[in-house]
């Protein structure tokens, strides 16, 4: 199902409506819930793509970046830092970082640097690629992550879309923490090579299961929306609603 940037917009409107009236008027939560938009791609035709860390965007939305490259749309990812450890190395880490861009089929990528940037730095390198790049729609993670270094990127990216003019759109995507989605996209097809992506990350999976995490995210996600496979779920939104339900 193709949805147009309009219907997601005025589908976020309905559920923050919801939301209000829960909070506000809690004796009558009758009518106060909501089934996100199931979209086939997001709204656009240039995607980008800013990952806190490598990983991230695999992990956040990998399914869908595969979905997008597969469906002729161009995606370029930034990626903040590079992960630094004792039990590892640069070059071990770009290898992997490799493997997974080309799982993804996405050859458009940077770094910004090895450690991680003030927030200045992101907004600055943000800017950079608002004005070169020029997206339709922008994938950051959601201020609700359970990670230091996610929210600051959150923050960095709204406070210069206060400042920007650019209309460019915003997905807000999930890595640690469920968000509360107002779009949900089929990945079925694409979960195979989504977890090959995560789990080329071997420095990064050793301790962690990012893909069993992420399997079964992705799989509630696509349950609680009535279907059978995997969905990845965001939060879009034009700049109004960005800056609206997150103002300073």
């Amino acid at each position: 199902m193709f949805v147009s940037g309009n219907e997601l917009r005025l589908e976020l409107r309905y559920i923050l409506e919801r939301m209000r009236k829960r909070v506000s008027v809690a004796k009558t939560l009758s009518g106060s819930s909501w089934w996100p938009r199931d979209v086939e791609v997001p709204p656009g035709e240039r995607f980008l793509v800013v990952a806190p860390h490598p990983d991230d965007d695999a992990i956040g939305c990998g399914g869908t970046i595969l979905k997008l490259v597969d469906a002729g749309k161009v995606v370029r990812i930034v990626y903040l830092s590079l992960q630094s450890s004792s039990d590892y190395s640069k070059e071990e880490r770009l290898e992997e970082i490799a493997r997974s861009l080309e799982t993804m089929g996405v050859k458009d990528h940077s770094f910004l640097s090895e450690g991680f940037p003030s927030k200045k730095e992101i907004a600055d390198l943000i800017g950079k690629e608002l004005s070169t790049f020029r997206p339709d729609t922008v994938f950051v993670p959601s201020p609700l992550e359970n990670h230091d270094q996610h929210i600051e990127t959150f923050e960095a990216y709204v406070g210069l879309r206060r400042e920007l003019r650019g209309e460019e759109d915003t997905a807000l995507f999930e890595v640690w923490t469920p968000l509360i989605p107002n779009m949900i996209v089929d990945i079925t097809r694409f979960m195979g090579r989504k977890l090959d992506a995560v789990n080329a990350h071997k420095t990064q999976t050793k301790d962690l299961d990012y893909a069993m995490a992420v399997e079964g995210l992705n799989k509630y996600r696509s349950a609680i929306s009535t279907r059978r496979g995997y969905c990845e779920a965001f939060m879009f939104l034009d700049k109004a609603d960005l800056l609206r339900t997150f103002p300073p």
